[in-house]
């Protein structure tokens, strides 16, 4: 099984030679006649001591000016932004704000004296 991986998906037949779940479990079929649901897949990679690999690559339309202006600019004004809303009530099922005001009077159990 680890050699028809270690050979590349081109060489399976698909058009980059990039692993997914599908394709590996597909490859898998081809190889040992054997059918596993995609979602676990995983599993058996990792039983192999595969690991999931991500692209060093960066985009080829990325702009470092612009990454800079983001990281010194702009988010630090949406941080701010963000960081001085003025909190509403805690309560899930009965949010405070505008479109949902709380109610003008205290109920009828505040008035009522304990004894």
């Amino acid at each position: 099984m680890q050699s028809a991986l270690r050979k590349g998906a081109r060489a399976h037949g698909f058009s980059a030679d990039l692993w997914t779940l599908p394709r590996v479990a597909t490859v898998i079929e081809r190889v040992t006649g054997v059918e596993y649901h995609p979602g676990h897949v995983w599993k058996i990679l990792g039983a192999m001591s595969w690991t999931v690999q991500k692209s060093a690559q960066q985009a080829k339309e990325r702009n470092p000016d612009q990454v800079d202006y983001w990281k010194n600019v702009r988010w630090p004004a949406l941080k701010k932004t963000l960081s001085n809303n003025v909190p509403g009530s805690s309560s899930r099922t009965k949010p405070d704000s505008a479109s949902n005001p709380r109610s003008a009077g205290l109920g009828r159990r505040e008035g009522k004296r304990r004894s």
